[in-house]
């Protein structure tokens, strides 16, 4: 049994040095030389240089079909009907390219071809589903760009720029390896000091942790050997041969599920790896870490061979003869080495990618062979030593072509890939995991903070006269009393049992955990302590009390619409244009939905079966008796619904002003059902932008007519984000720009809604549909309805805006109900004339 407040202590005394090591992993990672993330950022670029849009390039595909013909209403005059011939989604198609014969014939692209925003199971092909790309232009954009050339350079650049960071996660791997090695039995505890020092000599006392300063440092003269081995004599290095003082062995197994296996003897090990080749599973884990190409048969042939000869060994003798052939001593660095080893890996495959003038050669011989090349090594994230060394082993990374190719599969595998890292820093920090159910501490580690936080400075802040005016609604449904109090680092925390962190300001109990970055304690979300939420930190004073702090407010009165203004850090990161860590708070939000579906009853298309069409073309599947329009396909979920709804806001227009279509009651109508079955979650905040150019002006609630506790109410669908980076474009005109060159002007109409996590209740999030993915939409139906709990202003360097924060609420008994996105008041008779629909009008409103 472990004592809970040594446990919490030593993780918040180690906890800055793996927040250091845990952003060193997501920079690595976040530029780790993925060939299908450049095919996908090329297709983006195509998508947005024809069409004006950012659709996902993964929601747009390419038919090729037998036959066509002429339409005046298609953007390449042409329509098609049928199941295509072959279809492939953008990304796809710019690593494979059009097939051999387009190649001198241009013109027949877009006779026989096209790009759809629906799959191959679309009713039709013509106006109705099609992208406007010409076929032929995106052909000369495929020639403008030698993806082989690019990614051999991308790896260069990336070597020469992480090759530091490259060796300081290895070293971290190897003391997370070497600590879960120990505790399984597989090493001893001097092996394991041994293993230490081959990191850094002051490492190797037992319970030794490392700084980054340390990891950082050359490893310098060891009394381990090391031999790199070559077990099957070519291919990638598949162990090393570590051999202690005092004769016993440990072997390093970077691709294998158990890397670090302790031995009193080279012929003991010998011996263990020859049995291990007589089994057909084991024969088969060898050869996936050896064999740099599946498709070169005769070197996993050659491979298999050589292995065989180690198998029939009598014995570990004879086996360690057949071994120490293939050593390679490794002098110097053992980390630089294994950098250097990953390296070379690295550009070995990016010489297997077929550059421009291979791909124009294969036009008159062996195309076909040459793109199937070609599609395997843009395979993202496919089985290299880098990754292995980093922890990343073959029986974690399962690696399928096919799926491989969709951005959601690169996503999840960068997400494991981090995963991999956290969890050998969290073991190399001896951390202790204080509560095994929500497994908070490994949380507490891999938590990204938020870049409002990371970049704070709590310089100027003072304390907050009302802290419970600011700290409404956070305060916790706990008894303090019976919890016991924290020492030295802890001081002033009461623990709870599973080692939450609580404190008492002014008599009320509040949840907070500790921010190594601002070095400082944040009040958070009892329920969800790494919530994304403004920051709201607290302090002991000196009589030993705690206090909150707050940024210092701006000085005058209150504007004549009597908005009173104030500035916020939180928004002053948020307003700033940053599309990489725009695009970080996206992925986490499209992971996030992907996992609520996951979870989900979500309908599959049958094994060898296809989506069906309904007569609006609108794609399904027969699940218990009835349609189902969402489904999963594959690796990932669809809804052309929702898809529809994110790149055509027409249905919007017959929602707020009545321009109805034959088709737009039914079209709402499957939509909320489908909508109705989907996960429905709250645990984030959502933001909302609204602007005069937009039609969602904001100016109304200038007027003073609006109050706290008013209710307002949606009649279209609305669209909220959880990544407030977009509220810049949706909340200011977007065709001015600022004076600080940001693009988008703010006025008296911006408007930003905030929903707090936990503050709703009908949102459903759609990311996993949308056209817009980086949007991070969640979507509400007509008919939610919001209490207002605050309004104010919030100003900028280079921004202003009307700040609205809502809480969803139940239909209110009586009294005025206000139009979300107008401000009138909600008149349901005016409502129904204007769609013409008694039954939607019930639907979203019953009376």
């Amino acid at each position: 049994m472990y004592d809970l407040q040594q446990a919490m202590l030593h993780n918040l005394r180690v906890l800055g040095a793996g927040h250091e090591l845990a952003q060193l992993a997501r920079d690595f990672v976040r530029e780790y030389p993925d060939p299908y993330r450049l095919a996908r950022d090329h297709a983006s670029a195509i998508v947005r240089q024809h069409t004006k849009k950012d659709w996902d390039p993964d929601r747009v595909w390419w038919h090729q079909f037998t036959g066509a013909s002429s339409s005046s209403r298609s953007f390449n005059g042409w329509a098609h009907s049928g199941p295509p011939v072959k279809s492939l989604r953008l990304t796809e198609l710019v690593i494979e390219r059009f097939d051999l014969g387009f190649q001198d014939a241009t013109d027949e692209l877009d006779l026989y071809g096209g790009f759809y925003r629906q799959g191959p199971h679309a009713p039709w092909f013509d106006e109705r589903n099609e992208v406007p790309m010409l076929a032929r232009d995106v052909q000369r954009d495929f020639w403008k760009l030698d993806f082989a050339q690019v990614v051999r350079q991308q790896v260069n650049d990336f070597w020469v720029a992480h090759a530091g960071d490259f060796q300081v996660l290895a070293k971290v791997n190897l003391m997370g390896e070497c600590a879960r090695a120990l505790r399984e039995g597989s090493i001893t505890g001097d092996d394991a000091s041994q293993l230490r020092s081959l990191v850094n000599i002051g490492l190797k006392p037992q319970g030794s942790v490392p700084t980054l300063a340390q990891l950082r440092q050359p490893t310098g003269a060891s009394e381990i050997a090391v031999s790199a081995c070559h077990p099957a004599g070519a291919g990638r290095v598949w162990m090393y041969v570590l051999s202690l003082p005092h004769g016993r062995t440990v072997l390093y197994l970077p691709f294998d599920e158990q890397t670090l296996r302790g031995f009193d003897s080279p012929e003991a090990m010998a011996g263990w790896f020859s049995a291990q080749l007589r089994s057909k599973a084991g024969v088969q884990r060898v050869l996936a870490g050896i064999v740099t190409d599946p498709q070169l048969t005769v070197e996993t042939d050659d491979a298999r061979e050589a292995l065989q000869t180690i198998a029939d060994s009598p014995g570990g003798h004879e086996a360690l003869g057949l071994l120490a052939r293939s050593y390679r001593p490794v002098s110097g660095d053992f980390f630089a080495h294994l950098g250097k080893d990953a390296a070379q890996n690295m550009r070995h495959n990016a010489e297997m990618l077929v550059d421009n003038h291979r791909l124009r050669e294969g036009m008159f011989s062996g195309y076909v062979d040459v793109l199937l090349r070609f599609s395997f090594y843009f395979a993202p994230l496919c089985p290299s030593l880098p990754l292995a060394i980093l922890g990343l082993s073959l029986a974690k990374l399962y690696v399928d072509i096919d799926q491989g190719l969709h951005a959601r599969t690169r996503e999840g595998r960068e997400a494991a890939l981090g995963a991999a890292i956290f969890d050998s820093i969290f073991a190399a920090l001896g951390m202790v995991e204080v509560d095994a159910k929500t497994a908070s501490t490994l949380r507490a580690l891999s938590y990204r903070p938020a870049f409002h936080e990371a970049e704070a400075s709590l310089a100027g802040w003072q304390v907050a006269p009302a802290p419970e005016q600011v700290l409404e609604g956070q305060e916790a449904n706990v008894l303090l009393a019976g919890k016991p109090l924290g020492a030295d680092e802890l001081k002033g925390i009461r623990l709870g049992a599973n080692g939450e962190c609580w404190i008492d300001l002014g008599g009320l109990p509040y949840r907070v955990r500790y921010s190594s970055e601002l070095e400082h304690w944040l009040v958070v979300d009892p329920d969800n302590p790494f919530a994304f939420s403004p920051i709201r930190p607290v302090r002991l004073s000196g009589s030993g009390e705690w206090e909150m702090l707050e940024p210092p407010r701006l000085t005058g009165g209150a504007p004549d619409d009597g908005l009173a203004s104030e500035t916020s850090p939180f928004w002053d990161e948020y307003m700033r244009s940053n599309q990489q860590r725009s695009a970080a708070i996206s992925t986490e939000a499209f992971l996030r939905h992907q996992a609520l579906l996951d979870s989900a009853d979500i309908a599959l298309v049958p094994d060898g079966g296809d989506p069906l069409s309904d007569s609006q073309g609108y794609e399904y599947v027969e699940y218990e008796g009835q349609a189902h329009y969402t489904y999963r396909e594959g690796a990932g979920y669809n809804n052309s619904l929702i898809e529809v709804y994110t790149h055509d806001d027409s249905i919007n227009s017959f929602l707020r002003e009545g321009q109805r279509t034959s088709s737009s009651v039914r079209y709402l109508n499957k939509l909320a059902t489908s909508m109705e079955r989907l996960p429905r979650d709250a645990a984030v905040p959502l933001y909302r932008g609204g602007h005069g150019v937009r039609g969602t002006s904001g100016v109304h609630f200038r007027s003073g007519r609006f109050k706290v506790g008013d209710t307002l109410v949606n009649t279209d669908l609305s669209s909220f984000t959880e990544n407030p980076y977009m509220m810049r474009k949706f909340a200011a005109d977007p065709d001015d720009m600022a004076s600080t060159g940001e693009l988008g002007v703010f006025d008296e109409s911006s408007v930003v809604f905030e929903l707090p996590a936990g503050a709703y209740s009908s949102g459903v999030p759609v990311t996993a549909f949308s056209a817009y993915k980086e949007e991070a939409e969640t979507l509400f139906m007509p008919g939610a309805y919001f209490q207002i709990e605050h309004i104010g202003q919030i100003t900028g360097a280079d921004y202003r805006f009307v700040n609205v924060r809502l809480r969803q609420v139940p239909k209110p008994a009586s009294g005025p109900v206000y139009d979300l996105r107008t401000g009138v008041v909600f008149a349901r008779d005016a409502y129904l004339q204007r769609l013409g629909s008694p039954q939607l009008v019930d639907r979203f409103f019953p009376a």
